[in-house]
């Protein structure tokens, strides 16, 4: 009887260090797991933060920003986001670079005001681009009050292409 009392032991014994290995085993599996996710959940959230940048709505290699003047050679005068106009108006021009060709013919550049309250759209104007050109500008985004404001280039269809902020101040 003692032997069968000392076999059923070492049996329950054996169970039981059975059990915790396999526990231990899948216990790092699940550690192991959750690292490698946790991995990709970063790896994913860096990649959507390196393409979605203050300048650009849709994509991050658009760009839309600003310059006094566009020449007619084809120079940008003037490059800022901080720009001094006269108490009646004045000025400046969107510039527009875009990954690609923009695949359409005309686009909207809408203007918005940032207020205490959020935003008003203070204009909208529609513009002819060229389908397979990539670089734009927009001449005389005008604006009449000082404050700090946001551009954003649409399509027709509404998909933003690319946006910029910029801060107007009187002289």
């Amino acid at each position: 009887m003692k032997n069968i009392h000392g076999f059923s032991g070492f049996i329950i014994a054996m169970f039981i260090s059975i059990g915790l290995i396999v526990a231990c085993g899948n216990k790092k599996e699940t550690e192991v797991t959750k690292e490698e996710t946790k991995k990709e959940e970063t790896k994913k959230e860096t990649t959507k933060s390196e393409t979605s940048g203050n300048t650009s709505a849709s994509s991050g290699s658009n760009q839309l920003y600003f310059v006094e003047e566009y020449t007619a050679d084809g120079q940008e005068v003037g490059k800022s986001d901080k720009f001094f106009i006269k108490t009646k108006g004045g000025y400046i021009t969107a510039m527009l670079k875009t990954a690609q060709p923009i695949g359409v013919g005309s686009v909207d550049v809408r203007l918005e005001r940032e207020t205490v309250s959020g935003t008003e759209i203070i204009d909208t104007q529609p513009y002819n681009v060229s389908p397979e050109k990539d670089y734009f500008f927009f001449d005389k985004v005008t604006f009449y009050k000082s404050g700090d404001y946001k551009v954003t280039v649409f399509k027709k269809d509404g998909t933003p292409v690319a946006s910029g902020k910029v801060r107007i101040e009187f002289e």
